[in-house]
């Protein structure tokens, strides 16, 4: 059972649920009309529907679930095969946004059910075939699409193919980026004293606090400023406020919420 995305979506009671046997492909049709056929085909009396429906302009509108649901078009041929009619008539070639549209559906069948890539002009093989194409056993109507589109198929299989080509070779979302892992504490307590400490430890938690929004110079010398600082914080994060910038506090700096 599947939708396609991209493809207005319009169920009509004119099916038969749970019908499809096969995915072979696709069979392209003529509407020998304008305007969508939907009131056409959710008229239990016309006997007829179609999987897809392409205007003119490209619109796409899908009637039954496809892969699933059975529809009406090409009688024999029903349960094999899903089918788009092409709004338009037999003597008028598709037009650009009909062929790219057909070529989108056919391009999603082909991910979802393995459509092949490739024009057929059967009732049996795998690949994109025509209404006229079945005969008798298919309605009769073997001038269905007409010889200008059905001549069209080779350029939607190639659409066909670059879409799919494009999908496969468009970048997906990068990875979830990971936090970057803090710096160790490393391995010994900065706090106020005689000689003052000074290094690059003492730079690196000062820059710390200093992106974190406190107030402090990131010199590198842990004086009284940089241990009323660490008080502070200690305090709003819960730890012993004693100053000392020891694992559980250096580890604070890089791990709690910012507050």
């Amino acid at each position: 059972m599947s939708r396609m995305p991209g493809a207005r979506w319009r169920p009509v009671r004119n099916r038969r649920p749970g019908g499809t046997r096969e995915h072979r492909g696709l069979v392209l049709h003529v509407q020998e009309g304008d305007n969508s056929p939907f009131g056409w085909f959710d008229n239990p009396e016309s006997q007829a529907s179609s999987d897809f429906w392409v205007a003119r302009d490209g619109r796409i509108e899908q009637y039954v679930e496809t892969g699933a649901d059975l529809a009406w078009a090409q009688a024999a041929g029903n349960a094999y095969y899903a089918s788009v009619e092409t709004e338009g008539y037999p003597g008028q070639p598709l037009t650009g946004e009909q062929v790219d549209a057909v070529a989108r559906i056919y391009a999603w069948g082909h991910r979802e059910f393995g459509w092949p890539l490739a024009v057929v002009d059967s009732t049996t093989e795998h690949g994109l075939t025509y209404h006229g194409a079945g005969g008798a056993a298919w309605g009769g109507h073997t001038g269905c699409p007409g010889e200008l589109r059905r001549a069209q198929r080779g350029a939607i299989i190639a659409r066909a193919r670059e879409l799919l080509d494009d999908a496969a070779e468009r970048p997906g979302p990068p990875p979830p980026q990971q936090p970057a892992a803090h710096p160790a504490w490393p391995g010994r307590y900065l706090r106020a004293q005689t000689p003052m400490l000074h290094g690059d430890d003492v730079r690196q938690w000062q820059q710390r606090m200093r992106d974190r929004g406190w107030r402090i110079d990131a010199d590198g010398w842990y004086g009284p400023a940089s241990a009323e600082v660490a008080r502070a914080f200690q305090s709003e994060k819960g730890l012993g406020a004693d100053g000392v910038v020891g694992p559980r506090t250096w580890d604070a700096a890089w791990t709690a919420p910012v507050s």
